[in-house]
């Protein structure tokens, strides 16, 4: 909570501060007494989309019934699929372990990454995305060293659970003008409806150093190595019965079905089949500075780079066989952040801060899946000593964010759908934070 309260200017550099046993764990040999933290987050996003959505033929995008005796119903138009946000609790802890005057050991369980999205299952952009949630949770260990009183170093490591759930509509009949056989048919027939959920378990490692070239003065560096993450599972196909026969019935002696005809060497399997996709973890770093300006206003600043160019696609592929291969190609983003902590009284500290997170997406693949703009965070927040028990105070903290409006502009690249969207995306989203540390 406290980090929230700053903006997170200064990282994990402020005194006594046990998230550096994951985010710099250098900070560690600086704190000279055992202290454990334990931190739950409420995240509130919500998400609009503004716009259009077209067929392959520039025609307003529809929902076609299809008819028990497998003639067209009339066609209706779709919705904006409501709000595409999430709300989410995210539990967090840490735990700082001096040895002795040089050494500390350092254990956490952190929220490494995690991105989310929910719409309608008949919004006009169902084609591109119904719901996304990528959830990673982590437990790491840590080590630090002081050199001397200037200078420390301190590494671990990180052994994380992901957990991917996607879906979105397969217009398979829609997309056929686009693919190899060029067949045409109207938009929106049908319903098919595909789940994909993954999981994995991976190791990662991370390192920092920490410089005190003054009493008033800390400075550091950290870094997060990138972390292969090949998630593995199954996906399924909820379908009517008519598109449940295109994907399975024989429509050539050979027993190619009309799925393979109309995209050669496509096979899907609606009852459910293994599912595999690559989703690694980003590498980043962080330059963090803190500064004591007095003993009651203590200052920091932070930029971190987070290496998304790493993200070019998400693909999804079945026993070696290619599903679909969405290309998104993130660039990389940084992220810059000042805020402090001021010392009201004995008791009691304020802080605010505020944040620029710069977008990793592009205009040309920016999608409703992470709909994504840069975003500005302006945080409050507090500290309390609890006198009536030596060594425990709580924190607390309240983060608005403000997100950029986006425009998605962007089409079907996959084999899975054959719609168009045009519009922009609105977001916004508020964090509030609260903590419970005890010192040993």
């Amino acid at each position: 909570a406290a980090g929230w309260g700053r903006g997170f200017g200064g990282g994990s550099l402020f005194k006594d501060d046990p998230g550096a046993a994951y985010n710099n764990p250098a900070a560690m040999a600086f704190i000279d007494h055992k202290v454990a933290q334990f931190t739950v987050d409420y995240a509130r996003i919500n998400i609009k989309y503004k716009g259009q959505a077209y067929d392959l033929n520039g025609n307003p995008l529809e929902k076609t019934p299809l008819n028990p005796d497998g003639s067209f119903g009339t066609p209706y138009s779709q919705g904006d699929g409501g709000e595409g946000g999430f709300t989410a609790w995210l539990p967090t802890g840490f735990m700082v372990i001096p040895i002795n005057d040089r050494f500390a050991f350092g254990l956490s369980q952190v929220v490494p990454q995690g991105m989310r999205s929910t719409w309608d299952e008949d919004w006009k952009g169902r084609d591109f995305a119904v719901d996304t949630k990528i959830e990673t949770v982590g437990l790491t260990g840590s080590l630090s060293f002081k050199v001397n009183d200037e200078f420390s170093i301190g590494a671990g490591a990180i052994v994380q659970h992901s957990k991917g759930f996607v879906s979105q509509n397969i217009d398979l009949l829609g997309a056929a003008a686009a693919s190899p056989a060029a067949i045409p048919f109207p938009s929106g027939v049908g319903n098919a409806l595909m789940r994909v959920k993954v999981d994995n378990t991976s190791v990662g490692w991370f390192a920092g150093v920490v410089w005190k070239p003054t009493l008033q003065d800390t400075l550091g560096l950290n870094y997060h190595a990138k972390i292969k993450n090949k998630m593995e599972g199954k996906y399924n196909i909820r379908a009517d019965a008519a598109l449940n026969s295109l994907m399975t019935d024989p429509a050539l002696p050979d027993g190619t079905t009309l799925v393979g005809v109309l995209y050669p060497g496509l096979k899907l399997q609606p009852g459910g089949a293994n599912a595999e996709t690559q989703l690694d973890i980003p590498a980043n770093a962080s330059l963090d500075w803190v500064h004591e300006v007095n003993d009651r206003l203590t200052l920091g600043v932070s930029a971190t780079w987070t290496q998304w160019s790493s993200f070019k696609s998400l693909t999804l592929t079945s026993d070696g066989n290619l599903i679909v291969s969405i290309p998104y190609k993130y660039r990389d983003s940084w992220q810059y952040s000042f805020g402090g902590d001021y010392k009201l009284t004995d008791d009691l500290t304020l802080r605010s801060g505020v944040s620029f997170d710069q977008t990793p997406t592009r205009n040309s693949t920016r999608d409703p899946r992470i709909p994504d703009g840069d975003r500005i965070f302006a945080s409050l927040g507090f500290g309390y000593n609890i006198r009536a028990i030596p060594g425990l105070s709580i924190d607390g903290a309240y983060s608005r964010q403000f997100v950029q409006d986006v425009n998605i502009k962007t089409q079907n690249q996959d084999r899975l759908g054959g719609s168009r969207l045009d519009g922009k995306s609105e977001g916004k989203g508020e964090v509030v934070s609260m903590s419970a540390t005890y010192r040993f």
